[in-house]
């Protein structure tokens, strides 16, 4: 994923700082081990939640070499581009189909289990430390886009980035009566 994510930057950067690019490449790969530095140890390949860490210190350094100019509003463009690559997932992860949404559960809540007793969330926590809790709801909005590539819907009513104390995830499959009747708030 952290070569998907380092084109889509790289296609970013080219379209928006063309003259700067290697620069800011430069730049970025300096930063980057510094912001690991600083970052918790969260379990690694064994938590899925460490990738999405890992993707926002990979942005945060691109942030900061652009001096704050690639923010929200370049995650967001990223975000876009990336689904807009990998959309051909969307055949192989449709929980709508019987079997599929369990497997999902599973393999999530495998993942998620020996770090359950973690309260909070270690992106915002790192985020509000260091000052970057302006990013965070683009950082957030990616859930979203996961939830899309699996014909699901995420209900979500509060997250850690909003000041709640956890942040809740609730897939559906796109197609249920849940996601076509829930009339809640979603963030």
């Amino acid at each position: 994923m952290k070569t998907l994510i380092k084109h889509a930057i790289k296609k970013y950067l080219r379209k928006h700082f063309p003259r700067e690019e290697k620069v800011i490449l430069k730049r970025a790969e300096e930063i980057f081990p510094k912001l690991v530095a600083k970052a918790p140890n969260i379990g690694g390949k064994e938590n899925s939640l460490a990738s999405n860490l890992e993707m926002f210190l990979l942005f945060l350094s691109y942030y900061e070499a652009t001096d704050h100019r690639m923010a929200g509003e370049a995650i967001d463009e990223i975000i876009a581009d990336l689904y807009n690559n990998v959309k051909w997932l969307n055949g192989l992860m449709n929980i709508n189909k019987k079997g599929i949404l369990s497997t999902l559960r599973n393999a999530l809540y495998k993942s998620y289990r020996k770090y359950a007793q973690l309260v909070g969330c270690p992106i915002a926590d790192y985020a509000a430390k260091y000052g970057y809790m302006d990013l965070m709801p683009h950082m957030c909005a990616l859930d979203h886009s996961y939830a899309k590539l699996m014909h699901a819907k995420l209900i979500r009513t509060h997250t850690v980035a909003t000041g709640a104390d956890s942040c809740d995830y609730w897939y559906v499959p796109d197609q249920s009566e849940t996601a076509k009747n829930y009339k809640g708030i979603i963030v």
